[in-house]
């Protein structure tokens, strides 16, 4: 893949359920998320919520779909939290894994960030299993620091904050 590649992205909107779901019901890629695939109902659930937040929120924070040409990639978040912190979450289609798109998606999501007056000021963090070294990798590679580590919800996990 080229450096210079860019991607396709946009909010997702209520006929891409199928596509979110394949992502939520692979075990492979929530392994180091919820550590269980996501039922049917799961998935239209957490959908809906996805779609609520992209319909409500009148910034740039949303939940994106993102593709390389006509080809699905995977997911991307920027959402605020109760605290008014920016998550950063991303989702990768296993067969796309290891090609660099997750960089890419870091990247894409982290421009918006830098480029938004109402984003650039806001704290930027990431949670992840810390058992998945290839997430924490990428994260360093963009200046996420790791600031807490432990059990959250009875999941183990890692809180990176991004240091621009």
């Amino acid at each position: 893949m080229s450096a210079n590649r860019t991607l396709d992205f946009d909010f997702y909107q209520q006929e891409d359920q199928p596509l979110f779901s394949i992502l939520t019901k692979d075990i492979r890629v929530m392994r180091y998320i919820t550590e269980k695939a996501e039922t049917d109902l799961e998935a239209n659930d957490n959908f809906k919520k996805i779609l609520l937040y992209n319909t409500t929120h009148q910034d740039q924070t949303g939940y994106y779909k993102f593709f390389d040409q006509e080809t699905y990639i995977g997911f991307g978040k920027l959402s605020w939290d109760e605290e008014g912190k920016l998550e950063i979450g991303y989702m990768i289609v296993p067969d796309h894994w290891s090609k660099g798109y997750a960089t890419l998606i870091i990247a894409t999501l982290l421009d918006m960030v830098r480029q938004s007056e109402s984003l650039n000021k806001a704290t930027v963090y990431a949670i992840i299993d810390p058992n998945n070294g290839a997430s924490k990798h990428l994260l360093e590679k963009h200046h996420f620091v790791s600031v807490w580590q432990g059990i959250e919800d009875g999941l183990p996990s890692e809180h990176l904050v991004w240091q621009p």
